[in-house]
């Protein structure tokens, strides 16, 4: 039974508090006063649970705001300094004790530059804990307090600052600060790595100087339709109006798939979907043929096809399904990206590819990318034609694939949050901002795929005949397992289960080996030493394979990473030190990463599946003549055909690799790790350890035959034959949500299709032209961008970069350009930001000495960052 109670009043409660004081009140008044009395306290208890009342000690977490600002990065021994300032906007103060703040800085901090009565130390990875001493001088209610700090390298961008503020005070659970924001950057001294840095950051009038000098606006016909750029196109007379399509046929039951993936493309163009039926005749329709196709040089490629759109009809003629399927992607490319025109001039397109690898990576670890955001890269890569999805769904900082043995792997290691001291670990620590809770919703830093995700994000891209290649990192970079697997371990432990427990422990507990890898991170090394660290993968690598197969479709190849193991791991690890003395072939603990994966390849071997790695999976010491130690090829992996993925040392690597024959794909950082950011703007986030690589930068790398190596060799022809092919990598450290990811992939993997599947340029092998070649080139392939390939984007809703305005103001005129010409300008001369109403710039226009402010706009009226010019300023 359910009572109900009404709010007493206050006349209620007066009269009932004067019945309680009459001698003559009776025993019913009294239970009334007292009902009313706990129904008052409860009413005063439910305002103060609605309406938090802040704790007289201290503010509270909202209260509390931070502001970061760089001060210089002029100092001597590789710092810089900055200032982190605490506002109290609370009404208590805050003392000298009990409270601790966390944050993320991928900076070390040198604790002595600290000011007196605070201290920082470094949790693990890229996680500082700042408290106060008793010698902290309180920061009264409405005052603030400045924290002036040191920390290695330099700090240039705002994506530099630190991340993720949240306060825990003494009894009370962790709470993320009411607002953190970042100082704007101003000065050189802030914008510059050091005193000798040359690279100037962008501005108006140089972006308008170096546009001018290379690019011009192209008439249509000078601008290439197809992205990338076919072997041959030839226009022929007459045009085919789609809008005639009777039906979309297959003339073979094996292309019926590709015949209705087309059906699907041309429903929103067409307003219908066309019926999809066996057939042969290309009257009125669209016919795929699985047939023979004759490109020149391409001799009997898988991938090649021929694309014929007559005055009646298209066919599209592939070797293969996939070459069908990239033949539909070309008659994308000539449909009117805006939808307004559906008649497509007659062409016939003979085409094939250069490589047959063309990779695009995505790092999920760092931050998680959802299923719906894969999968719209996934439509990007395919549209484009790259057959290779590089998964790297393992890393310190996150476990995002589910092992049904090891349920653990993703409720530990896929999702961050605030350290829970002596309790069993319950996730891994935060990273790159992403807060105090755990909850997936909270953060990018949570999250993981389910098996029914992993096999759905699989179909889909075989459907795209797109082959997903996991990446499980290991020796390093596995912090997310190993605190995984401790917790695991510690959870059975306690139940009395040991050997249970034992079964699938990554670390010897006895090791006191001190390490600390590239990215902060302590403890973040497999134990190589261990069996139980080979029952791991195999139970992993089984797993992952019985995903492929349930979602239809074998694994070939698992990557296991092999990168950046840091030095002095296993060194003092008990279980190593006693199999070094007990193996013959093992000397030192330098040499058991070459140990791990000889028996990580056995095991992939046994299962008939190949081993792909970084580069340094590749590499071993050896001993020159002169008794020098040097990374040379190692021939052991060669002749088994472990596949290395080059990513830094220049072409150097990939040239040493190949001629020792090994198939390598060349993923260089300097010019493919699509997470560096465009520029040396500090509002333009991502990193930059590599520099800065905007499109046109991507856009000079060239593949072998292009020099290889400091002394401007060529790679000889047997070792061109081992280059597989190329690889762009999105990095998530900054991707913080599916918008981002695609900011930063896009327009560089339009560079990266060409560079994989275009002939290669004329420029990459001569000298005395090349830079004139080059710049011709790119003057194209920016037109392409603009007039054509980015307007197909803005139709499928990818949120790609739009580069902002390059202007000036001359005697009064505003010039204007923008790096891909065909993008729209449009200022403003009030005060405010362009909007997608705002005039549009077309040609120089007299604004006087006015203060004018433009932006790039897509033509679904997305805008790039706002730029100001003055008249005569930079």
């Amino acid at each position: 039974m359910t009572v109900h109670y009404s709010r007493p009043s206050i006349f209620d409660l007066l009269s009932l508090t004067r019945c309680a004081l009459s001698a003559l009140c009776g025993k019913k008044s009294r239970l009334l006063v007292t009902l009313a009395a706990v129904l008052a306290v409860a009413q005063g208890s439910s305002t103060r649970a609605s309406q938090p009342q802040e704790a007289p000690d201290h503010p509270r977490a909202e209260n509390i705001a931070v502001r970061w600002r760089v001060d210089t990065n002029y100092l001597d021994g590789n710092r810089f300094r900055s200032t982190l300032t605490l506002s109290n906007e609370g009404r208590a103060p805050l003392d000298s004790t009990d409270w601790a703040l966390y944050f993320n800085l991928a900076r070390t901090i040198a604790p002595e530059s600290l000011p007196r009565g605070l201290r920082i130390e470094r949790i693990n990875g890229q996680l500082w804990r700042l408290t106060p001493t008793a010698a902290f001088a309180p920061v009264p209610p409405g005052e603030e307090r400045a924290v002036t700090f040191e920390a290695g390298a330099w700090a240039i961008k705002e994506s530099d600052a630190p991340a993720g503020f949240y306060v825990v005070f003494e009894g009370e659970s962790p709470a993320p600060l009411g607002s953190e924001t970042v100082a704007p950057f101003t000065e050189e001294r802030q914008t510059d790595r050091s005193r000798s840095d040359t690279v100037p950051v962008p501005t108006p009038r140089r972006r308008y100087r170096a546009n001018d000098a290379a690019l011009s606006r192209l008439p249509a016909e000078q601008v290439g339709r197809i992205t990338p750029a076919p072997v041959s196109i030839e226009e022929q007379p007459g045009a085919f109006a789609l809008d005639d399509v009777l039906a979309v046929r297959f003339a073979n039951a094996d292309v019926k798939q590709e015949a209705a993936y087309l059906a699907g493309v041309l429903k929103p163009l067409l307003g219908a979907r066309p019926a999809v039926e066996r057939g042969d005749d290309a009257e009125g329709a669209i016919v795929l043929d699985r047939d023979d196709a004759r490109v020149p040089g391409a001799g009997d490629s898988d991938p090649a096809y021929v694309l014929e759109v007559t005055g009646s009809g298209i066919r599209i003629t592939g070797a293969s399904r996939k070459a069908v399927f990239y033949g539909i992607q070309s008659l994308r490319a000539l449909l009117s990206p805006e939808h307004e025109e559906t008649t497509i001039s007659a062409v016939t397109v003979r085409d094939a590819p250069r490589f047959g690898y063309r990779g695009m990576h995505l790092d999920v670890a760092r931050n998680f990318q959802s299923k719906s955001a894969v999968k719209k890269l996934l439509d990007l890569m395919a549209r484009y034609k790259l057959n290779t999805f590089h998964f790297h769904l393992t890393d310190d900082e996150g476990w995002r694939l589910p092992i049904e043995e090891l349920p653990a792997l993703t409720e530990v290691g896929g999702r961050r949050g605030h350290p829970s001291g002596d309790a069993p670990r319950e996730h891994l620590l935060p990273s790159f901002g992403s807060g105090p809770s755990p909850d997936t919703a909270a953060s990018h830093g949570s999250g993981f795929y389910s098996r029914s995700d992993f096999k759905e994000i699989l179909r889909y891209a075989r459907e795209r005949h797109i082959t997903v290649v996991p990446e499980i990192d290991v020796p390093g970079h596995a912090r997310a397992a190993i605190v995984a697997m401790e917790a695991r371990h510690d959870r059975l432990a306690a139940l009395g289960k040991t050997e249970a427990a034992r079964r699938y422990r990554l670390q010897d507990p006895a090791d006191s080996s001190t390490y600390r890898s590239v990215q902060g991170w302590a403890n973040n090394v497999v134990n190589a030493c261990r069996p139980s660290t080979y029952r791991f993968m195999a139970t992993v690598i089984d797993d992952v394979r019985e995903m492929y197969e349930e979602a239809g479709g074998p694994l070939h190849a698992v990557h296991v990473g092999g990168d950046e193991v840091p030095g002095g791991a296993w060194e003092d690890s008990p279980m190593c030190q006693r199999l070094i003395q007990e193996n013959d072939s093992l000397d030192s603990a330098d040499q058991l990463q070459r140990y791990f994966f000889k028996r990580v390849y056995k095991m992939l071997d046994e299962r008939d599946l190949a081993m792909a790695g970084w580069q340094e999976v590749a590499f071993a010491e050896q001993r020159a003549n002169d008794s020098t130690v040097i990374n040379a090829p190692d021939p052991y992996f060669a002749r088994r055909g472990v596949r290395p993925y080059v990513w830094y040392g220049g072409r150097e690597n990939a040239y040493k690799l190949a001629s020792a024959g090994y198939e390598v794909v060349m993923a260089h950082a300097s010019r493919l790790y699509f997470d560096m950011a465009y520029s040396k703007h500090p509002q333009e986030a991502g990193l930059y350890w590599t520099g800065f690589t905007d499109t046109r930068d991507a856009f000079g790398f060239a593949p072998p035959g292009a020099r290889t190596d400091d002394e401007k060799r060529f790679l000889p022809e047997e070792g061109r034959a081992n280059v597989l092919g190329v690889q762009g990598q999105l990095w998530g450290e900054t991707l913080k949500g599916s918008a981002r990811m695609e900011y930063m992939a896009a327009p560089r993997l339009l560079v990266l299709a060409e560079r994989a599947w275009s002939a290669q340029p004329e420029w990459a092998t001569v000298e005395g032209e090349r830079k004139r070649l080059l710049r011709a080139d790119w003057n194209e392939f920016a037109n392409r961008l603009g007039q054509r390939a980015l307007p197909h984007l803005d139709r499928a809703g990818f949120a790609y970069r739009l580069p902002p305005p390059g202007a000036v103001v001359e005697n009064g005129l505003l010039r204007a350009n923008v790096a891909y010409p065909g993008l729209t300008i449009r200022y403003a001369t009030d005060g405010e930001a362009p909007t997608a109403q705002s005039p549009r710039y077309t040609e120089p226009v007299h604004v006087g000495n006015d203060s004018v402010k433009l932006r790039t706009f897509s033509t679904t009226g997305r805008a790039s960052r706002t730029v100001t010019v003055r008249a005569g300023g930079r």
